[in-house]
């Protein structure tokens, strides 16, 4: 007989494997092309399981993108709550860190906004992405106190450096002679934070 406890324990492993299935998929293709058969045959799982889990393939992509901007909004809002005052290179930091485990995210997010398709899809991700616009990744107390620089345009120039690294088309990357790893990106998280420390120029001209 299965006690409770294994019996939990293999349900996680069900509802875990689902997701991670899905983000295979969902990132791989179209959320209007991908099935609930696709993922229930890469998770090893009858489709009845994603519904019994999830309801729906709707319901199971929301589950999986909110378990990827978790991390985001744990980073982001244990920052804020910080004693010290965050800084933009400390905001920087910790966007990098987050995204670096899961670099396909935000292409995944670039691509099916810029989608004329999955509708449902686009609503689940502002739904979700609403109640943390203010904490990531950055607060607009943080842009107001940098004297005649715009704060939309400073967050836009933050916004260029933070997620257009993650975004960039792979052509383009490797034509300018980059390997989107992770090596990459922790080397580019550095240098992006010593550019927000100590400018461009480095004082010079």
């Amino acid at each position: 007989m299965t006690t409770e406890p294994s019996k939990k324990a293999e349900q996680a492993d069900v509802r875990a494997n689902l997701i991670c299935a899905a983000y295979t998929c969902f990132t791989a293709s179209d959320y209007d092309k991908v099935s609930i058969r696709q993922i229930s045959e890469l998770a090893g799982v009858n489709m009845a399981m994603i519904r019994y889990y999830f309801g729906s393939k709707l319901g199971l992509f929301e589950a999986m993108v909110s378990e990827h901007i978790q991390p985001i909004h744990r980073r982001a809002k244990a920052l804020q709550q910080s004693h010290d005052k965050p800084t933009l290179a400390d905001i920087m930091g910790e966007f990098y860190q987050t995204m670096i485990p899961n670099p396909e995210f935000p292409r995944f997010l670039f691509q099916l906004m810029n989608s004329e398709h999955s509708v449902e899809a686009k609503g689940v991700i502002f739904k979700l992405f609403e109640p943390i616009a203010e904490l990531t990744p950055m607060p607009h107390k943080l842009l107001e106190g940098w004297g005649e620089l715009d704060p939309q345009m400073l967050k836009m120039s933050l916004l260029s450096l933070m997620i257009f690294p993650f975004v960039m088309p792979i052509p383009m990357a490797k034509l300018h002679g980059y390997q989107l790893n992770e090596e990459f990106y922790q080397q580019l998280a550095k240098h992006n934070i010593a550019l927000l420390e100590n400018g461009i120029c480095g004082g010079k001209r």
